[in-house]
């Protein structure tokens, strides 16, 4: 249809225009399999990279990415690699969608995992929760019985309702005529508001169904409708229903009742979302650029005295107050969380014009680089001493795009007393910033709730400073005293043993007595850290970690200078995740230096995807740190349970026989002594090839730490026996 005839359709009826425009849509892909479809949508989505495993059940997509179909010719063919089981791929889809950002919209990319049905789809189950918990755009693809397959067939699982709980959307095909929606619908909704993963399960006969001119009419006759005048009953009848018309309007309304959004086709044939409610679901993937104050939200829609609302950019009212109190704060203070990712020139800006001292979280390690003397580097149970202490005693509180994760608060009750104090007398309180509307007063009260990025609020922030710049420009200056005097006080402290004397035996035979010093985690990974900084490769370098305490140490220790330079597993804690992450950033990153430090608990869950990295010739840098211990949860066993050690040691392989068995190079490293030298060999001596390192250290906590249901200031700074609270049980 050519667009004068397009535009025609829409001078007439709403129904017809919008039916015209869908029809519009898929007539590009009429003829092609559903499989084809699917590839299709992959490259029009700038796909590059898709891991996954085979199975019967998804041959039909899995033959599109075959080199000799018939399909490419000459086009761009996405690369496929087959990892050593379905989990894992999973970790390397989230690894490409953590480091990547489309240059389009600068938001993150999406993953994409393909796999068969039954155990390949329940093998995904991990990666996935793992995404949903730390807002990882992943869509992931898997195969499914025919639809003509008799029950409890052969590798059948319901996939569809075991997603549900951990995917922002999880929908089986029910004709190839869905599959172009389904597709643009998965990369939207993966990808806008809290990012996440979506699960599309393919039964096998719809993948090779050909999406034809009669499926086609016979799709568009049976299009239902979705009212938007409050009948969710009527909704709720046909929620099965995943492409709905919206009455007198040109718009198509796609996904479920409660859980759906509105979009148009444009005169080029492509989906585009438009706004078309305000309950929750549509606010947490519109933000609105909206201050709120003086409501703790259970209904947006409730209306009462207190309830205010303003504009960022406007002149004067909540805008203009927010702003008066971020500038006459004498002891302010920021929280930059993933959703500050994208804006560290802006944030960098704010905290040098009104000298404000920043943490970060986990997830934004680098956001604000830590060499910046306004640094206070990660806070939390596993944070830097000064940020926790800052953060209880400051009037003002900016949390940009962090959720206040338990593992930030401490005990909830405990958390920000002064900035409380200072919101009941009018000079202070907490300014939450976030693209969820869900988030407000979820956790912590805000007195300013800006529903909005984190860029466009600091955008907006810094714009009305620069108007109206404070006139006591020294106001912070006992304020940042103090942190410095904290830091001075409180560093993280790194263990030293002393030199032990060895008999060894030289390649001749020949014995000779060295001195040698045993290591910790701390004293390696600082190791990494000085030559990554003298070389002046910091900035070059992606990290990944597995989840213990290699990975707080990681977080404490390395240097962060850029954003989302530090790939690891927050809410969900998953172990092993390292070599995939690491795998995933090295595939989307390919001039970054790629490192994952990583745990022998953590690394023996996963190393069957040595295998993969040697037949892909991918050149990833992998640090062991190898306690035969699971260090972090034995410690916990030591203060909660009269140190009765169960589940918690490991016999660790060769993992330089194991790396040489893929055709990896590989260094030992057992000494202190030794150190400098082979992490400068691990460093600058295979850029092209991978290495494994693995190095023998000490079991040693990771300190400091706030204790389960303490507040965040009690923090344990030595490793010496104390009380516990037995009723505060670790997680």
């Amino acid at each position: 249809m050519s667009q004068t005839a397009w535009k025609d359709h829409l001078n007439g009826s709403a129904e017809m225009a919008s039916k015209a425009a869908a029809q519009k849509y898929m007539n590009t892909f009429k003829d092609e399999t559903a499989a084809h479809i699917i590839y299709s949508k992959l490259l029009e989505h700038d796909v590059s990279v898709v891991n996954g495993y085979s199975g019967g059940a998804i041959l039909p997509l899995l033959d599109q990415f075959h080199h000799a179909h018939p399909r490419h010719g000459e086009d761009k063919r996405i690369r496929w690699i087959t990892n050593s089981n379905e989990s894992s791929a999973g970790h390397v889809a989230e690894g490409i969608a953590k480091s990547s950002v489309e240059e389009k919209d600068g938001m993150l990319a999406a993953g994409i995992v393909v796999a068969t049905s039954g155990p390949g789809a329940t093998n995904l189950v991990t990666p996935i929760t793992d995404a949903m918990c730390d807002g990882v755009p992943l869509i992931v693809l898997c195969g499914q019985a025919a639809t003509t397959a008799p029950q409890d067939a052969f590798q059948s699982a319901p996939a569809v309702e075991i997603m549900k709980p951990v995917t922002k959307w999880s929908y089986q095909i029910k004709n190839a005529a869905e599959v172009p929606f389904a597709m643009d619908y998965a990369f939207y909704i993966s990808r806008h508001g809290r990012p996440g993963p979506v699960f599309i399960d393919l039964p096998k006969d719809l993948q090779i169904q050909s999406l034809t001119e009669e499926l086609i009419s016979n799709f568009l006759d049976g299009l239902g409708t979705y009212n938007t005048d409050g009948d969710m009953e009527y909704n709720m009848k046909h929620d099965d229903e995943f492409v709905r018309l919206i009455p007198d309007t040109t718009a198509i309304h796609l996904g479920g009742a409660q859980e759906g959004l509105s979009f148009q086709v444009n005169e080029l044939g492509e989906l585009q979302s438009v706004e078309s409610g305000h309950d929750a679901y549509h606010l947490d993937h519109h933000y609105t650029n909206t201050i709120y104050s003086g409501v703790e939200y259970t209904n947006i829609y409730d209306e009462n005295d207190e309830r205010k609302t303003g504009k960022l950019d406007e002149d004067g009212g909540l805008m203009k107050e927010m702003t008066d109190m971020i500038k006459n704060a004498k002891r302010p203070f920021i929280i930059a969380g993933q959703g500050a990712n994208d804006s560290s020139e802006e944030l960098m800006e704010l905290a040098e014009t009104l000298q404000i001292p920043v943490a970060t979280t986990l997830h934004a390690l680098g956001t604000f680089d830590e060499r910046h003397p306004l640094a206070t580097n990660m806070l939390g149970m596993h944070g830097h001493a000064t940020p926790n202490y800052l953060i209880q005693e400051c009037d003002l509180l900016l949390c940009i795009g962090s959720r206040f994760d338990d593992r930030i608060t401490g005990r909830p009750s405990d958390f920000i007393p002064a900035a409380r104090q200072a919101a009941q007398e009018g000079r202070g309180g907490v300014i939450h910033v976030d693209v969820r509307f869900s988030e407000n007063a979820k956790q912590v009260k805000p007195d300013y709730f800006v529903h909005s990025t984190g860029k466009k609020f600091l955008q907006s922030i810094n714009a009305a400073i620069r108007a109206n710049p404070p006139t006591d420009t020294a106001r912070t200056k006992e304020w940042i005293e103090k942190k410095h005097s904290l830091e001075a006080e409180f560093p993280i402290k790194i263990n030293q043993y002393p030199a032990e004397k060895y008999t060894i035996q030289d390649d001749e035979g020949n014995s000779h007595d060295v001195m040698r010093s045993k290591m910790c985690c701390q004293s390696v990974i600082h190791e990494m850290d000085k030559q990554l900084l003298a070389s002046g490769k910091i900035d070059d370098a992606i990290f990944s970690t597995g989840v213990g305490i290699h990975q707080m140490a990681a977080a404490q220790l390395v240097t962060w200078t850029q954003p989302r330079q530090m790939l690891s597993s927050g809410s969900l804690g998953t172990m092993g995740v390292s070599l995939g992450y690491c795998m995933g950033a090295k595939l989307a990153n390919p001039g970054k230096i790629c490192i994952s430090i990583d745990g022998d608990g953590s690394f023996n869950m996963t190393f069957t995807e040595l295998k993969t990295i040697g037949e892909e010739k991918i050149p990833v840098k992998l640090l062991i740190l190898d306690n035969e211990s699971q260090m972090m949860v034995e410690y916990w066993q030591r203060l909660f349970h009269d140190e009765r050690y169960i589940a918690v040691r490991n016999k660790s392989p060769k993992y330089t026989t194991l790396a040489a068995a893929f055709d990896i190079k590989s260094i030992y490293c057992e000494s202190m002594e030794e150190l400098p030298e082979k992490m400068r060999e691990f460093l600058e001596d295979y850029d092209d090839e991978p290495v494994l390192f693995h190095v023998r250290i000490e079991r040693t906590p990771c300190l400091p730490m706030v204790a389960p249901g303490q507040p965040l200031d009690n923090m344990i700074l030595v490793d010496e026996d104390f009380e516990v609270d037995l009723s505060a049980a670790p997680s």
